[in-house]
């Protein structure tokens, strides 16, 4: 797998050494350009030079006023420059002395304003640039008229010291476009590094973090701009992972406290049994099952939960009364209620809601069994309902004087109890737990508020099945 860091070096280095060759070829190209400009200027002024020696009799004769030994390097013992004129109908008119018996230059030709320039092999087997041009010879005798034609002036010279100093600006450039991938290749990942430093550094601290050290908090002073977003979501996530774990240090504890009390009773029960087996009081049997029911109860609740936070609870749907419902859930903790002296004063309206009604009715009993056990002896219990704006809203509320409003935040946690409520009893501090986790398997809505003086009210909210909703509206 590619690291950004190795992507990123290669096409930065790539991309700095393509702009640096470009740079370099426009340059070299310039240069280059000028270089044979230079050597075509000196051509061009040959030309002219020769064509301002060129002139017309009378009779249509053409006579060249120019000698090789004028101009150096057109005579035979030099032979670096060669020249050639033609007249209209392509005869030869003059031919330079480096030509001696060597074959014609190419008739390649443009005007005096515009003269053709070309690179060739001279008629010595050199390689050479020449310019051709056509232009009309002067009169020999000012002032008269003569017929004139256009004529053909080829001038060609040796290029052996053109295309040496093109190499030595071929061999330059290239030297220098290699220095210049070096010092890319060595400039850039030293800035790569550099830059992605605040990067490694928070890599290194979020590698160090472990399940110890979750309370680590990432610094933002002195991070780039680009990074401050990352270190604020990982703060955020450790912040929830810190308060998962421990959520479920707090779990495993109380998970723990609470299947301490029913193991060493049941421990204490064995153990009296081998140790004085004739004397063993009928209750033992009933005393254990009832162990063995609360340790139950509490593995079925905790697999019920674990079910539902993975999502692994599935709610059908459909529809049922609330009113019912509630009924229903009242009558199953009868005994229980009588135990107590609880009575119940309820109000629910009849509609249709969705539901699942094996959740609803675990949700129910949780709810009035909680109402029950912590409320005081001989109380009252109100369940009230009512549908409106599409909704349905269940109420319980009961009294609970031991309560504080900032207990409410904790009521649907996992074996969260007030310490004075703790009773080893089968209320282990996961009925509301289970309520909260089925009212979202079913899309309802659960909240706790404590209302003056001391009523804890808990309240279930539902949307309305169709025509439940219009005969509400």
């Amino acid at each position: 797998m590619i690291s950004i860091r190795l992507r990123l070096t290669r096409s930065l280095v790539l991309a700095l050494f393509a702009v640096f060759l470009a740079g370099l070829s426009a340059l070299y190209f310039a240069v280059r350009s000028e270089f044979i400009e230079s050597f075509d200027q000196a051509l061009v002024t040959e030309a002219r030079a020769i064509s301002t020696l060129v002139t017309v009799h009378d009779d249509g004769t053409v006579a060249l006023a120019f000698s090789d030994r004028f101009l150096r390097g057109f005579d035979d013992d030099v032979a670096s420059d060669f020249y050639q004129l033609w007249d209209a109908d392509g005869k030869t008119l003059a031919r330079s002395e480096s030509l001696e018996d060597r074959p014609d230059l190419p008739a390649k030709t443009g005007s005096m304003q515009k003269p053709k320039y070309f690179f060739l092999e001279l008629p010595d087997g050199k390689r050479g640039r020449g310019v051709g041009v056509t232009f009309e010879p002067r009169p020999a005798v000012k002032g008269t008229k003569v017929t004139v034609r256009p004529l053909t002036l080829i001038v060609a010279a040796h290029s052996g010291r053109l295309d040496e100093e093109l190499r030595e600006l071929l061999v330059e450039t290239g030297g220098w476009a290699a220095v210049l991938l070096l010092i890319v290749g060595l400039l850039v990942p030293w800035l790569l590094h550099r830059g992605l430093k605040p990067l490694d550094r928070l890599a290194g601290e979020v590698a160090a973090v472990d399940a110890r050290t979750l309370d680590t908090r990432f610094a933002m002073g002195g991070l780039p701009r680009e990074l401050a977003p990352f270190a604020t979501t990982l703060n955020a996530l450790m912040a929830r992972l810190e308060a998962s774990f421990e959520r479920e240090r707090r779990v495993s504890a109380a998970m723990a406290h609470e299947l301490r009390t029913p193991i060493a009773e049941l421990r204490t029960l064995a153990e009296s049994v081998l140790r004085w087996p004739d004397s063993r009081p009928p209750s033992t049997d009933a005393d254990t099952l009832d162990i063995a029911k609360q340790m139950e109860a509490i593995v079925t609740r905790m697999l019920a939960l674990a079910r539902s936070e993975s999502g692994q609870l599935t709610a059908t749907r459909e529809p049922v009364d609330p009113a019912e419902r509630v009924q229903r859930a009242w009558q199953s903790l009868g005994r229980t209620a009588a135990a107590r002296g609880t009575r119940a004063e309820i109000d629910v309206a009849s509609a249709q809601v969705e539901a699942d009604p094996a959740l609803l009715h675990s949700i129910l009993v949780n709810l009035l069994e909680n109402a029950i056990e912590y409320g005081p002896l001989d109380g009252t219990i109100r369940v009230t309902g009512t549908a409106g704006a599409g909704a349905y809203r269940l109420a319980i509320a009961n009294e609970a004087p031991d309560l504080t409003p900032a207990d409410t935040a904790h009521l649907f946690e996992r074996f969260w109890r007030k310490e004075a409520a703790r009773s080893g009893g089968v209320h282990m501090g996961l009925g509301l737990a289970l309520v909260r986790e089925f009212a979202r398997a079913m899309g309802w809505e659960v909240h706790a508020r404590l209302d003056p003086p001391q009523t804890l009210e808990i309240t279930l909210q539902a949307p309305l099945r169709a025509a439940s909703a219009t005969q509400a509206g």
